[in-house]
This record gives C-alpha cells, sequence and structure tokens, in this order.
C-alpha cells in the first residue's frame, strides 16, 4: 500500500472532523464546482480527497472512497452536495468518526487485495459461485484485520497525524501478511 494512502487518509480525517464542526470545505485543496450540486458530487467530493497518488493507486482511493461516502448516505444517488454533507454530518454524529475512517480503510484494503489476487481466485474458482464465496471470504478477512488494528485506538478517538497513519497502514499490512 502506497504512501498516497496515508496523506489520503489524513486528508479524509481533516475533512470529516471539519463536517463534524460544520466547516465542510476548509480542507478541501479545490473547491468543489457548482456542477457538483448537479452531477457527480461524491465523484468530486473523492477526487478532492487524494493526495498524491497516480495510476492505480488513485483508481482505488477514489473507488474506496465513493463507496465510502455512498455507505455513509444510505447509497442514495440523486443526492447534491449539500444533502450530502447533511447526511454526511448525522452519520457522524450517530457513528463517530472512527466507524467513518474504519469503513475506508475495509474498502480500501479490500478493494487492493482484490485487486491484486482476483485473476488467481478467478482462475482457481470453478464455478461463478464459488469464485464469489471467495470474495466474501476476502472481504471478512479484510475487515477482520482493519477492525483488529482499530481497536486498541477506539477509547482514545485520538487525533490521527502522519506517524500514526504510517503505523496504522504498516500494521494493516503486517496483519495481512500474517506476521
Amino acid at each position: 500500500m502506497g504512501s498516497s494512502l496515508v496523506f489520503t487518509l489524513l486528508r479524509i480525517s481533516e475533512w470529516v472532523k471539519s463536517i463534524q464542526a460544520g466547516e465542510a470545505e476548509s480542507p478541501l485543496r479545490r473547491k468543489l464546482t457548482s456542477s457538483a450540486t448537479r452531477s457527480a458530487p461524491i465523484e468530486q467530493i473523492a477526487e478532492n480527497l487524494i493526495e498524491g497518488a497516480s495510476g492505480i493507486e488513485r483508481d482505488l482511493l477514489l473507488k474506496s472512497i465513493q463507496e465510502v461516502l455512498f455507505y455513509s448516505v444510505d447509497f442514495e444517488t440523486d443526492l447534491d452536495l449539500e444533502q450530502i454533507k447533511n447526511r454526511l454530518k448525522r452519520f457522524l454524529d450517530q457513528e463517530k468518526r472512527l466507524v467513518f475512517m474504519q469503513q475506508f480503510l475495509c474498502f480500501y484494503v479490500f478493494n487492493h487485495v482484490w485487486f491484486h489476487t482476483s485473476e488467481s481466485f478467478r482462475a482457481m474458482a470453478s464455478t461463478s459461485q464459488v469464485f464469489e464465496k471467495e470474495m466474501e471470504q476476502v472481504e471478512k478477512i479484510c475487515e477482520r484485520v482493519v477492525a483488529s488494528v482499530l481497536k486498541p485506538s477506539e477509547q482514545t478517538d485520538t487525533i490521527l497525524d502522519r506517524t500514526a497513519a504510517e503505523e496504522l497502514i504498516q500494521k494493516i499490512e503486517q496483519r495481512l501478511r500474517g506476521e
């Protein structure tokens, strides 16, 4: 997992804190355009949150951010920017920032692992049902790994800085490798 994950994780953390404080756009380096209120605001939010990524890493980060945003707004696809912010604020008030961050990491870790392993699973699967079951198993493993790494942090809900983010990603990678 690349260093761009660390920087993007930090931007997401900062952005989520700003939503909780009612200042949703302050950490975004590019303002959302007015067309974002009419078309694809979640895509534009995701673009604004990506930090220093390119190629496949960028694609995986974009996909994961969009997934966590859709998850957080109950998979409503017709929302404008203001509605998304309001739903996110409600979600964050109910579920807390850590849950949002954990869900983002679950999506990202699964997308990353699946991108690098899916062809092997496809080649070994005798049917599409077996393939889907294997995919679900990988997803559950990724969720357990992320949850086990974040669990000690739940008590404190500490501020995420670069060092903490790097350590978090390193621990996730180590657990995935079985270390």
